[in-house]
């Protein structure tokens, strides 16, 4: 009876968890550059059946298959895929066609991200806002003013070339941490890539489809419901168990 409530105790956890990534993803749907975030779920243990042949006074068991106790939340996948780009006509906003991550040093350690969504400080430099300041292949990127040109992933100021704006990428992306809305850290040095498509005046979009994010959201409400019904049957169940089932002589 115990195993019941542990079984849907975590079915439970599990559904709510899966509402809670679902609605961060679309509260983050016009967050530039977001990725979408998706729940894996495991086996906690598991359950073996066996079917018992009685010769004798030997007895054999012969495994036929094995069930799920608990079902559980493993980890939240991020799906890096390619979000819709948006031209904005800003001259501060980048988006990168294909794989790759912009660089920011907070001045603490450096971040990468795919929102290209830059503006510009009080001394000059190229910021992503809230994160730090964009990194060149020499460093921090300083403009002065919107005023500078791009092509071909260098930045011009004044006619004369700034920098030439650093795209990172990485041969696994499970070494990425996730340290804010579309933010990320790495234990793996990340390698420059050569010749990075890189559109100006354009930001990458979220890659969220809220559509999916709706349904999915439905799908677990239901689940969440089915299991809570279930426990108050169980308990019920339990209940009659002690009160009643232990009085008979």
């Amino acid at each position: 009876m115990s195993r019941g409530f542990y079984a849907l105790t975590s079915g439970m956890l599990t559904q709510q968890r899966k509402i809670d990534i679902s609605s961060n993803n679309i509260s983050n749907l016009n967050t530039a550059g977001y990725k979408k975030e998706q729940a894996v779920t495991t086996n906690f243990g598991s359950l073996f059946i066996n079917k018992y042949k009685q010769d004798g006074i030997n007895e054999e068991a012969v495994p036929l298959d094995n069930v799920s106790v608990i079902r559980t939340m493993a980890e939240n996948n991020t799906i890096h895929s390619q979000g819709t780009l948006e031209q904005t006509g800003r001259k501060t906003d980048f988006a990168i066609m294909g794989a790759g991550f912009f660089s920011v040093d907070n001045g603490r350690e450096i971040l990468y991200t795919r929102n290209g969504s830059f503006n510009i400080d009080n001394e000059g430099y190229l910021v992503l806002q809230g994160a730090g300041r964009v990194q060149g292949e020499y460093g921090e990127i300083y403009v002065g003013t919107d005023e500078f040109e791009f092509n071909n992933g260098i930045i011009y100021v004044d006619g004369e070339e700034a920098d030439r704006l650093a795209v990172y990428d990485f041969l696994d992306y499970n070494s990425l941490n996730k340290t804010g809305e579309g933010l990320y850290t790495s234990t793996e040095d990340p390698e420059l890539v050569e010749n990075p498509e890189v559109l100006n005046s354009t930001i990458e979009r979220s890659n969220v489809d809220v559509t999916k994010e709706m349904t999915d959201i439905m799908s677990s409400q239901r689940a969440l419901q089915t299991a809570a019904q279930a426990f108050k049957i169980y308990d019920m169940i339990q209940d009659k168990a002690v009160n009643e089932i232990g009085k008979i002589n």
